[in-house]
């Protein structure tokens, strides 16, 4: 039994085994199957010789695509789970578990064929010279063919063309056919003549010349040699090094060459010594190399959870470690016994963005041994992540949620860092969870779990107290650092435009911000001209008053911190989880705010190229120099982004380096480590950004951190935003003091008393979670509650809601107060996202199988109505995203 997946479209289908595969095809293997006219790839769910073919002779595999099924029967199960626990229909889950990478298709093509002459020229219709004129550029699907016209005059044209002999069909296979390795590279003909002046390709050479005929892999010489890459590509176009493709090592325990030493007091001249270790040998030399004396918690810790490891026995650790308790420590040791045992390793972090720094932790523990894979990779390079994961030469895959799907056949370990971490939860096609996922795996596959987080998610808090997880507590930081002193500041003390009244009536003295940081009107409104360079001189309201948007609210103490903080040496952190320079452009004249016309959100105005950007669909364009609504010059910015900040930072301190990290500066390639690394090199005294910068970093000389708006989670409608806000504050204030300086954190907020930042302001999970779960357990929310969000999206909000409506109508039949709790239908909070309307029903039930029970009713109730009216209904269980 085959599943294959085509044009959006899978099925199961029997295929026979032909003689030539005659014991070759097992459970797991990706294959090569004919579908009609077309080739394509199909995953081995079940091998028999009774396995029923609807009666029709079965055709034949015609290819086993690696020698080793890509998929063990562990992830046969996940597979198995992924569709059943979270309803996901078979397409959706193919498409999730066996990525783009490893799906080979064939398709008819089109292609220019002999080129008309003068009379066949003045015939073509406008539907055929479209048609040539669009194949002269490349070759084209049906498909694409079909969008240049009305489809019957297109096919029309296609087989008046074809007969012609105008244009020719042929079949083309796209995907990555078959297992690869990473490349040899060795010496070239044309090294000795040149002479090399930079040091990274000096010791590049220097290691091939060691290495001799045979060369080095290029993923041991990446391990080695941070960004070889980039310059053997440069050498290889100047023929001083050739590549080769590598050959897929045979066996788990051949690992690539591992330098003997790659420290820096190896002379220039010599090449350090280079030795192929088995991976035995390189574990054991690892485990011995371990640098760092473990803490009383950190050997509690190891102790407790390494007998699962070595006896590969499944059970699940909830590891709650304060910020720099040295939790990766206890990953990397618990690694290593896992590769001691002959297992493979499975890291799990939420983001790209936090995978630079665990992965530097561990290549620099396990070198060659660890394999990373992620969306920012090409696809060679994720391809070869996976083929080196399948064939045991990546011992150790790292990487955000996606890799829960990578080839590992004999996990011994997987950890789940910041397991609280939304990022985890997959918001296209299977509504999935990857934290949930990794502790599924790890029960199919006899592997224990690690989950870790110094502010555990409330869901893994409430399964240590019902004896599903294992608490394990790493109470202090390493080395005994204090933890960060963290202070409130309340804002409505420091109101722009001056003094609020206290509970009697009296106006208080409060300072304005504007006023208290040289940023006030005047200044306000010379930065809103530079933002609107175009627009009118000055604007003016109703009322005559100049108009000027509102300051950035840095108060008085956070800005004379800043000062201090520079005028001593340290490093800050300043923290605003919203990107741009102004959240949006309002025309005082007419009260219009420019909307984007695909979302029902206002469009972000950034400064640097003086755009509006949606920041939900991706829609872009100039900013105006006039109001679209009335044509007059009222534009103005209202709010404010992290662009924004950096430059009211530039006011504060015109001496300081300033840097901001955010979606929009780290989304090149590298980018994101660059400012990281200077960070590191004490390059910047002050990085700005989003919740990007608030966790998982380990910056010594960092003794500041500012939080400009703690209320921005807390005001969202969600049940979570309480545990959000928290975290968030708890793992920004732990960037703070991690080195020999002693930390400081300075929360600004208009809600001092909310219960999430005084529990944040002292650091105190438990206290929070206490609350948090009191209120929880009263409203019948998760985790003392199962819950589902049922989507209903659609082009017309008409039919949509109609549709929203049946739903909730049906849903409704199984509602009992007690156990189980309708809410809904609603417009969804952003109503309109990529021109299609949003509504949702939220469902609650005190049990998984009632829950599952009304959402299967209430989906075989409107499937068809809503195929007909073009409304598409999802079923999201467990959700985390509630916009």
């Amino acid at each position: 039994m085959v599943i294959v997946g085509a044009a959006g479209a899978v099925t199961q289908l029997t295929y026979a085994v032909p003689p030539a595969l005659a014991g070759r095809v097992q459970c797991g293997h990706r294959v090569l199957v004919p579908m009609r006219s077309r080739r394509l790839t199909g995953l081995v769910i079940e091998v028999g010789a009774e396995l029923d073919s609807g009666g029709a002779e079965p055709r034949a595999i015609l290819e086993v695509l690696e020698a080793r099924p890509l998929f063990d029967r562990a992830h046969l199960q996940l597979l198995e789970f992924l569709g059943t626990y979270y309803m996901a229909p078979l397409a959706e889950v193919y498409r999730n578990v066996v990525p783009g990478i490893a799906r080979v298709e064939s398709r008819r093509m089109f292609k220019l064929g002999a080129p008309p002459g003068p009379l066949a020229t003045a015939a073509l219709t406008a539907t055929e010279r479209a048609i040539l004129d669009a194949l002269d550029r490349h070759p084209q699907t049906p498909r694409q063919l079909e969008r240049l016209g009305a489809r019957g005059e297109v096919a029309s044209a296609i087989v008046r063309l074809g007969a012609d002999g105008l244009i020719e069909a042929h079949d083309a296979t796209r995907g990555r056919h078959r297992e690869t390795a990473p490349p040899i590279v060795r010496l070239g003909a044309g090294a000795a003549a040149i002479k090399m002046r930079g040091p990274k390709q000096r010791e590049i050479l220097e290691r091939l010349g060691a290495s001799g005929a045979a060369g080095l892999r290029l993923d041991a010489l990446e391990a080695a040699i941070p960004g070889a890459r980039g310059a053997i590509r440069t050498l290889a176009e100047r023929g001083v090094v050739e590549m080769m493709a590598g050959v897929p090592d045979a066996s788990a325990n051949g690992i690539a060459p591992i330098a003997a030493d790659t420290s820096s007091d190896v002379p220039s001249g010599d090449a350090p010594a280079v030795h192929t270790l088995t991976a035995d040998a390189y574990i054991q030399a690892a485990i011995d190399a371990a640098p760092f004396e473990l803490s009383p918690e950190q050997i509690v810790a190891i102790a407790a959870a390494a007998p699962a490891v070595r006896e590969h026995r499944f059970a699940t650790f909830l590891l709650w470690g304060v910020t720099a308790s040295g939790k990766t420590e206890v990953y990397l040791r618990l690694a290593a016994e896992a590769l001691a045992a002959g297992r493979q390793v499975l890291i799990m972090v939420p983001e790209i963005a936090l995978a630079d720094q665990i992965v530097r932790s561990f290549r620099s523990r396990f070198g060659a041994l660890v394999g990373v894979a992620h969306s920012a990779q090409n696809v060679a390079e994720r391809w070869a992540s996976w083929m080196a994961a399948l064939n045991g030469a990546a011992r150790i895959m790292i990487g955000p949620r996606s890799i829960i799907f990578a080839p590992l056949h004999e996990p011994g370990l997987i950890v789940v860092d910041e397991e609280h971490d939304a990022a985890y939860k997959n918001e296209d096609g299977v509504r999935y969870n990857a934290r949930d996922l990794a502790v599924t795996l790890g029960r199919f596959a006899n592997c224990p779990v690690v989950l870790g987080s110094a502010t555990p998610s409330a869901e893994s808090y409430v399964n240590t107290r019902r004896g599903r997880y294992r608490m394990l507590r790493l109470p202090r930081r390493a080395g005994d650092r204090a933890l960060a002193e963290v202070e409130i500041i309340d804002l409505r003390e420091y109101r722009p435009g001056g003094a609020r009244a206290d509970a009697s009536g009296t106006p208080r003295g409060a300072r304005s911000i504007a006023a208290a940081n040289g940023t006030g009107a005047a200044n306000g409104a010379r930065a809103s001209r530079t933002a609107m360079a175009r627009t009118a001189d000055a604007s003016a309201d109703a009322t005559g008053n100049a108009a000027a948007a509102d300051p950035v609210p840095i108060s008085p103490p956070m800005a004379d911190a800043l000062r201090a903080n520079l005028a001593a040496g340290g490093q800050s952190v300043v923290f605003l989880n919203r990107r741009g320079f102004h959240n949006f452009l309002q025309c005082y004249l007419c009260g219009n705010v420019i909307a984007c016309p695909n979302c029902s959100v206002s469009l972000t105005f950034h400064l640097r190229d003086r755009s509006l950007r949606c920041h939900f669909c991706g829609a872009s364009a100039p900013a105006p120099d006039q109001c679209p609504e009335c044509d007059g010059l009222g534009l103005q910015g209202q709010g404010f982004g992290t662009e924004r900040l950096v430059q009211t930072l530039a006011e504060l301190m015109p001496d300081a380096r300033i840097e901001r990290m955010d979606s929009d500066t780290s989304g090149r390639r590298g980018a994101r480590t660059a400012i990281l690394e200077a960070l590191a090199r004490g390059e910047i005294d002050v990085l700005a950004g989003t919740q990007m910068i608030t966790k998982g970093f380990d910056f010594p000389g960092v003794t500041l951190v500012g939080v400009v708006l703690a209320d921005l989670a807390l005001n969202l409608p969600d049940f979570r935003s309480a545990e959000r806000t928290f975290q968030l504050l708890t793992q920004v204030a732990g960037r703070a003091g991690r080195g020999t300086q002693p930390g400081r954190v300075l929360i600004q907020t208009y809600a001092p008393h909310h219960y999430s930042i005084r529990a944040a302001r002292d650091q105190d999970y438990a206290r929070f979670i206490r609350r948090e779960l009191d209120l929880r357990r009263e409203l019948m929310y998760p985790p003392f509650a199962r819950m589902a969000l049922v989507r209903i999206e659609g082009a017309d909000n008409a039919r949509t809601s109609q549709l929203a409506a049946r739903a909730a109508g049906m849903l409704g039949r199984f509602a009992r107060p007690d156990t189980m709790r309708i809410l809904g239908p609603a417009p969804a909070p952003i109503e309109r996202i990529k021109q299609r309307y949003r509504w949702q029903v939220a469902v609650k039930a005190r049990e998984l199988n009632d829950l599952r029970a009304a959402l299967t009713a209430m989906r075989a109730e409107v499937a068809a109505a809503a195929e007909v009216a073009r409304v598409r209904v999802i079923i999201d269980i467990d959700p985390i995203n509630m916009l």
